[in-house]
Protein backbone atom coordinates (compact mmCIF):
# COMPACT_ATOMS: atom_id res chain seq x y z
CA UNK A 1 0.00 0.00 0.00
CA UNK A 2 1.70 3.16 -0.61
CA UNK A 3 2.43 5.67 1.57
CA UNK A 4 3.40 8.89 -0.07
CA UNK A 5 -0.05 9.18 -2.23
CA UNK A 6 -3.47 7.88 -2.82
CA UNK A 7 -4.96 6.71 -6.20
CA UNK A 8 -8.70 6.93 -6.84
CA UNK A 9 -10.74 6.09 -10.47
CA UNK A 10 -13.62 8.93 -12.00
CA UNK A 11 -15.12 7.02 -14.78
CA UNK A 12 -12.12 6.63 -16.92
CA UNK A 13 -9.52 8.44 -15.28
CA UNK A 14 -7.31 8.21 -12.20
CA UNK A 15 -6.27 10.75 -9.84
CA UNK A 16 -2.99 10.65 -7.82
CA UNK A 17 -2.80 12.78 -4.99
CA UNK A 18 0.79 13.34 -3.68
CA UNK A 19 0.11 12.78 0.51
CA UNK A 20 3.12 13.67 2.19
CA UNK A 21 1.76 16.44 4.58
CA UNK A 22 2.11 19.69 5.27
CA UNK A 23 3.82 20.23 2.44
CA UNK A 24 3.77 17.33 -0.07
CA UNK A 25 7.54 17.01 -0.23
CA UNK A 26 8.72 14.65 -2.75
CA UNK A 27 11.09 11.68 -1.25
CA UNK A 28 13.29 8.94 -3.19
CA UNK A 29 10.38 6.78 -1.56
CA UNK A 30 7.72 8.50 -2.68
CA UNK A 31 8.98 9.28 -5.98
CA UNK A 32 9.13 5.44 -6.53
CA UNK A 33 5.58 5.34 -5.73
CA UNK A 34 4.72 7.63 -8.22
CA UNK A 35 6.81 5.83 -10.95
CA UNK A 36 5.69 2.60 -10.02
CA UNK A 37 1.96 3.65 -9.54
CA UNK A 38 2.13 5.29 -13.37
CA UNK A 39 3.56 2.22 -14.80
CA UNK A 40 0.61 0.23 -13.29
CA UNK A 41 -1.86 2.72 -14.82
CA UNK A 42 -0.26 2.64 -17.96
CA UNK A 43 -0.63 -1.05 -18.34
CA UNK A 44 -4.53 -0.51 -17.88
CA UNK A 45 -6.36 0.21 -20.61
CA UNK A 46 -9.41 0.73 -18.84
CA UNK A 47 -7.39 3.98 -17.56
CA UNK A 48 -7.68 6.40 -20.31
CA UNK A 49 -5.88 9.51 -18.64
CA UNK A 50 -4.15 10.98 -15.29
CA UNK A 51 -4.62 13.68 -12.75
CA UNK A 52 -2.22 14.50 -10.07
CA UNK A 53 -2.68 16.85 -7.65
CA UNK A 54 -1.27 17.78 -4.04
CA UNK A 55 -3.18 16.50 -0.45
CA UNK A 56 -5.03 19.50 1.23
CA UNK A 57 -5.35 22.57 0.07
CA UNK A 58 -1.80 24.60 0.66
CA UNK A 59 0.42 22.79 -1.52
CA UNK A 60 0.62 20.86 -4.67
CA UNK A 61 4.40 20.06 -3.63
CA UNK A 62 7.31 22.11 -2.39
CA UNK A 63 9.58 19.69 -3.79
CA UNK A 64 11.90 17.58 -2.74
CA UNK A 65 12.62 17.59 1.01
CA UNK A 66 16.34 19.09 1.35
CA UNK A 67 16.76 16.89 3.81
CA UNK A 68 17.91 14.70 1.66
CA UNK A 69 21.06 16.89 0.30
CA UNK A 70 22.15 18.49 3.89
CA UNK A 71 24.79 16.62 4.10
CA UNK A 72 26.39 17.27 0.75
CA UNK A 73 26.51 13.85 -0.36
CA UNK A 74 27.12 13.03 -3.43
CA UNK A 75 25.76 8.97 -4.04
CA UNK A 76 23.33 9.74 -1.92
CA UNK A 77 22.03 12.80 -4.08
CA UNK A 78 22.40 10.86 -7.26
CA UNK A 79 19.77 8.22 -6.08
CA UNK A 80 17.33 11.03 -5.27
CA UNK A 81 17.61 12.33 -8.72
CA UNK A 82 17.64 9.34 -10.14
CA UNK A 83 14.39 8.62 -8.44
CA UNK A 84 13.06 11.85 -10.13
CA UNK A 85 14.29 10.96 -13.35
CA UNK A 86 11.89 7.53 -13.21
CA UNK A 87 9.02 9.65 -11.66
CA UNK A 88 8.62 12.25 -14.67
CA UNK A 89 9.98 9.88 -17.39
CA UNK A 90 6.76 7.46 -16.29
CA UNK A 91 4.77 10.53 -16.44
CA UNK A 92 5.85 11.61 -19.73
CA UNK A 93 5.60 8.04 -21.09
CA UNK A 94 1.85 7.68 -19.89
CA UNK A 95 0.13 6.85 -23.25
CA UNK A 96 -3.06 8.87 -22.33
CA UNK A 97 -3.50 12.39 -21.26
CA UNK A 98 -2.10 14.18 -17.98
CA UNK A 99 -3.17 16.65 -16.37
CA UNK A 100 -1.71 18.46 -12.88
CA UNK A 101 -4.21 20.12 -10.61
CA UNK A 102 -1.89 22.75 -8.88
CA UNK A 103 -3.57 23.31 -5.62
CA UNK A 104 -1.16 26.06 -3.69
CA UNK A 105 2.14 26.33 -4.06
CA UNK A 106 4.15 24.25 -6.89
CA UNK A 107 7.68 24.83 -6.37
CA UNK A 108 11.03 23.23 -7.40
CA UNK A 109 10.86 19.36 -8.18
CA UNK A 110 6.99 20.04 -7.77
CA UNK A 111 6.85 22.08 -10.64
CA UNK A 112 9.02 20.01 -12.51
CA UNK A 113 6.44 17.14 -12.15
CA UNK A 114 3.66 19.18 -13.20
CA UNK A 115 5.53 20.72 -16.49
CA UNK A 116 5.58 17.63 -17.67
CA UNK A 117 2.02 17.19 -17.90
CA UNK A 118 0.20 17.78 -20.99
CA UNK A 119 -1.64 20.17 -19.12
CA UNK A 120 -1.63 22.76 -15.88
CA UNK A 121 -5.08 24.06 -14.45
CA UNK A 122 -3.88 26.13 -11.27
CA UNK A 123 -6.09 27.23 -8.45
CA UNK A 124 -6.48 31.35 -7.05
CA UNK A 125 -3.92 31.91 -4.77
CA UNK A 126 -1.42 29.38 -6.12
CA UNK A 127 2.60 30.20 -6.22
CA UNK A 128 4.62 28.55 -8.82
CA UNK A 129 8.54 28.34 -9.36
CA UNK A 130 11.85 26.89 -9.12
CA UNK A 131 13.87 28.27 -6.25
CA UNK A 132 16.76 25.89 -6.17
CA UNK A 133 19.28 28.01 -6.71
CA UNK A 134 18.07 30.04 -3.13
CA UNK A 135 19.81 26.94 -1.58
CA UNK A 136 22.87 26.53 -3.97
CA UNK A 137 21.46 24.03 -6.50
CA UNK A 138 19.68 23.83 -9.48
CA UNK A 139 16.19 22.61 -10.57
CA UNK A 140 17.78 18.90 -11.70
CA UNK A 141 14.60 16.73 -13.26
CA UNK A 142 14.60 18.86 -16.40
CA UNK A 143 12.63 22.02 -15.16
CA UNK A 144 15.97 23.48 -16.63
CA UNK A 145 14.76 22.83 -20.24
CA UNK A 146 10.98 22.21 -19.64
CA UNK A 147 10.22 25.61 -18.36
CA UNK A 148 12.12 27.24 -21.32
CA UNK A 149 10.22 25.51 -24.01
CA UNK A 150 6.93 26.24 -22.34
CA UNK A 151 7.76 30.28 -21.33
CA UNK A 152 10.88 31.08 -23.38
CA UNK A 153 14.28 31.50 -22.28
CA UNK A 154 14.21 35.09 -21.08
CA UNK A 155 11.32 34.27 -18.27
CA UNK A 156 12.90 30.91 -17.71
CA UNK A 157 15.81 33.02 -16.65
CA UNK A 158 14.07 35.40 -14.83
CA UNK A 159 12.20 32.69 -12.68
CA UNK A 160 15.52 30.39 -12.16
CA UNK A 161 17.70 32.62 -11.68
CA UNK A 162 15.95 35.26 -9.68
CA UNK A 163 13.62 32.86 -8.01
CA UNK A 164 10.79 34.45 -8.93
CA UNK A 165 7.50 32.59 -7.62
CA UNK A 166 4.55 33.37 -9.65
CA UNK A 167 0.85 33.73 -8.88
CA UNK A 168 -1.53 31.66 -10.82
CA UNK A 169 -2.55 34.59 -13.00
CA UNK A 170 0.99 35.38 -14.18
CA UNK A 171 1.68 31.85 -15.12
CA UNK A 172 -1.13 32.35 -17.25
CA UNK A 173 -0.19 35.36 -18.57
CA UNK A 174 3.00 33.77 -19.88
CA UNK A 175 1.61 30.25 -20.74
CA UNK A 176 3.03 28.65 -17.77
CA UNK A 177 -0.22 27.15 -17.27
CA UNK A 178 -3.29 26.90 -19.22
CA UNK A 179 -6.05 27.70 -16.98
CA UNK A 180 -7.37 29.58 -13.64
CA UNK A 181 -10.00 28.05 -11.61
CA UNK A 182 -11.32 29.19 -7.99
CA UNK A 183 -9.83 27.94 -5.12
CA UNK A 184 -11.01 23.95 -4.68
CA UNK A 185 -12.09 23.25 -8.20
CA UNK A 186 -8.74 22.57 -9.88
CA UNK A 187 -8.85 18.91 -9.54
CA UNK A 188 -12.83 18.60 -10.78
CA UNK A 189 -11.73 21.04 -14.26
CA UNK A 190 -8.80 18.50 -14.27
CA UNK A 191 -10.84 15.83 -14.38
CA UNK A 192 -13.49 17.30 -16.58
CA UNK A 193 -10.44 17.70 -18.98
CA UNK A 194 -8.82 14.20 -18.81
CA UNK A 195 -12.05 12.66 -19.53
CA UNK A 196 -12.87 14.73 -23.04
CA UNK A 197 -9.97 12.47 -23.97
CA UNK A 198 -12.43 9.26 -23.11
CA UNK A 199 -14.45 10.50 -26.41
CA UNK A 200 -11.30 10.23 -28.58
CA UNK A 201 -9.72 7.05 -30.60
CA UNK A 202 -7.01 6.04 -28.34
CA UNK A 203 -3.97 5.33 -30.92
CA UNK A 204 -4.81 8.05 -33.29
CA UNK A 205 -4.94 10.38 -29.17
CA UNK A 206 -0.86 8.90 -29.05
CA UNK A 207 -0.09 9.33 -32.08
CA UNK A 208 -1.31 12.86 -32.35
CA UNK A 209 0.73 13.44 -29.20
CA UNK A 210 3.58 12.04 -30.15
CA UNK A 211 3.73 14.50 -33.78
CA UNK A 212 3.07 17.27 -31.61
CA UNK A 213 5.95 16.80 -29.35
CA UNK A 214 8.04 16.34 -31.85
CA UNK A 215 6.77 19.47 -34.10
CA UNK A 216 9.62 22.08 -32.59
CA UNK A 217 12.41 19.91 -33.88
CA UNK A 218 11.33 19.48 -37.21
CA UNK A 219 10.91 21.53 -40.33
CA UNK A 220 7.79 21.70 -42.05
CA UNK A 221 8.16 19.42 -44.68
CA UNK A 222 9.77 16.39 -42.51
CA UNK A 223 6.75 16.99 -39.76
CA UNK A 224 4.22 16.99 -42.79
CA UNK A 225 6.08 13.10 -44.45
CA UNK A 226 5.53 12.18 -40.73
CA UNK A 227 1.93 12.81 -40.06
CA UNK A 228 1.03 11.47 -43.40
CA UNK A 229 2.85 7.91 -42.67
CA UNK A 230 0.56 8.10 -39.25
CA UNK A 231 -2.81 8.97 -40.56
CA UNK A 232 -1.90 6.16 -43.14
CA UNK A 233 -0.93 3.67 -40.41
CA UNK A 234 -4.32 4.82 -38.43
CA UNK A 235 -6.36 3.80 -41.73
CA UNK A 236 -7.93 0.59 -41.65
CA UNK A 237 -7.01 -0.14 -38.27
CA UNK A 238 -9.81 -1.56 -35.89
CA UNK A 239 -10.09 2.03 -34.57
CA UNK A 240 -10.72 4.07 -37.55
CA UNK A 241 -13.31 2.04 -38.91
CA UNK A 242 -14.81 1.81 -35.59
CA UNK A 243 -14.76 5.53 -35.43
CA UNK A 244 -15.97 6.27 -38.65
CA UNK A 245 -18.42 3.50 -38.42
CA UNK A 246 -19.97 5.05 -35.23
CA UNK A 247 -19.89 8.22 -36.58
CA UNK A 248 -22.17 7.73 -39.37
CA UNK A 249 -24.33 5.70 -37.80
CA UNK A 250 -24.41 8.80 -34.96
CA UNK A 251 -23.37 6.15 -31.87
CA UNK A 252 -21.15 6.54 -29.67
CA UNK A 253 -17.60 4.80 -30.42
CA UNK A 254 -16.64 1.72 -28.59
CA UNK A 255 -14.06 3.26 -26.81
CA UNK A 256 -16.46 5.98 -25.44
CA UNK A 257 -18.99 3.92 -23.87
CA UNK A 258 -19.14 3.71 -20.47
CA UNK A 259 -18.11 0.40 -18.41
CA UNK A 260 -21.90 -0.33 -17.49
CA UNK A 261 -23.31 0.30 -21.93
Amino acid sequence: MARYLTLERLGKSAIITLSNLPANLLTTDGLNELTATLQALNADDDVRSVVITGAGDAFFSAGADLKQFAAGDKAAADVVLQAFANALQAIRAYRGVTVAAVNGFALGGGLECALVCDYIIAERGSKLGLPEAKVGLIPAAGGTKTLADKVGVSWAKRIILGGEVLSAEQALKIGLIEEVVDQGFAKIVAVSLANKVAGQGPVAVAAARKLIEDSPNLNLDEHLKRERAATLGLVGGSEQLEGVAAFLAKRAPGWAQDDDD
